[in-house]
């Protein structure tokens, strides 16, 4: 995990922990402000006796633990679904920040709805990214098409 701090942006907006599950090999890197109202569900739930479908980790150690199989073939699978929504993430921030600060100075919780829609909404798509591809992986290298 990665903490950026910035003394130049209210302490909600320019605190970010950028977190990962499970294996930053895998999992893209993903922005929680220190103002965020909340964490998506998806990123709360985590059993590790218990597989659950609702469960970003689960669904990104599923794709860690399938792409073992043929690691080297499929962790470019991986990295072709995973790199561009990271970038996505990384290239947008300062909009994102822009934003959320115009939002600040009218309405601070304003901002802290909008930067947790945006941080659940990722975490949201992270798990149906790493559902959709851990069935590509499955029908790719487990049917011995690959």
């Amino acid at each position: 995990m990665v903490l950026q701090l910035r003394g130049w942006l209210p302490n909600e907006i320019g605190g970010v922990y950028w977190v990962y599950l499970d294996n930053p090999y895998f999992s893209p890197y993903v922005p929680i402000y220190a103002g965020n109202l909340s964490v998506a569900e998806t990123y709360n739930i985590y059993d590790p006796n218990k597989y659950d479908e609702k469960s970003a980790r689960w669904a990104i150690d599923f794709v860690d633990n399938l792409a073992n199989l043929k690691f080297q073939l499929a962790i470019k699978d991986v990295w072709a679904v995973r790199d561009p929504f990271e970038e996505k993430i990384f290239s947008g921030q300062a909009k994102i920040e822009e934003e959320a600060l115009k939002l600040y100075k009218k309405n601070p919780k304003a901002a802290q709805e909008y930067l947790t829609n945006y941080s659940n909404g990722l975490m949201n798509d992270v798990t149906k990214m790493f559902i959709d591809l851990r069935n590509t992986l499955i029908v790719k290298y487990t049917n011995n098409q690959e």
